[in-house]
């Protein structure tokens, strides 16, 4: 077990595609630990099944929420890929298309390990949302797991 409990996130969205893009860096052992509490069965993140992969998308739509104007924004998994030699897989994700406008109100919300690792757990987050937020950094923690833009 390492002593660090850390996610990183990129949340983007693309103008053009009127879309939101994540990619969200995690320990995979931390990410086994908490979405094994969740499956049938052990995740094998070498060799996902299409069963796996909607256990991830569920996983993560529970615990990373993405909110625009009071609704949620289902969030869709991708791909992941793993990194073992530095224990890190990073799992990459989409919102459905939406247009945010002026006036808008987006909420995320992460809430990654929180359950399993409480206040020692931390998850850093970059926000790119053209023109509205060139970059923004921030730091989910246990009792402040929430973010709120108005544009």
């Amino acid at each position: 077990m390492h002593p660090i409990k850390l996610t990183a996130s990129l949340i983007e969205y693309d103008v053009k595609n009127k879309r939101l893009k994540m990619e969200c860096k995690v320990f995979i052992d931390d990410f086994e630990k908490s979405i094994n509490k969740t499956l049938a069965k052990n995740i094998n993140l070498s060799n996902l099944s299409k069963e796996d992969m909607k256990g991830i998308g569920n996983y993560f739509g529970n615990h990373y929420k993405i909110i625009l104007n009071n609704k949620t924004l289902p969030i869709k998994y991708e791909s992941s890929e793993l990194l073992n030699k530095y224990n890190i897989i990073t799992i990459k994700f989409t919102a459905n298309v939406v247009k945010i406008k002026k006036g808008d109100k987006l909420i995320i919300s992460n809430a990654l390990f929180f359950a399993e690792f409480g206040s020692i757990q931390s998850n850093r987050m970059t926000i790119r949302i053209p023109p509205f937020v060139v970059e923004d950094n921030h730091e989910s923690s246990l009792n402040n797991n929430r973010i709120l833009y108005t544009f």
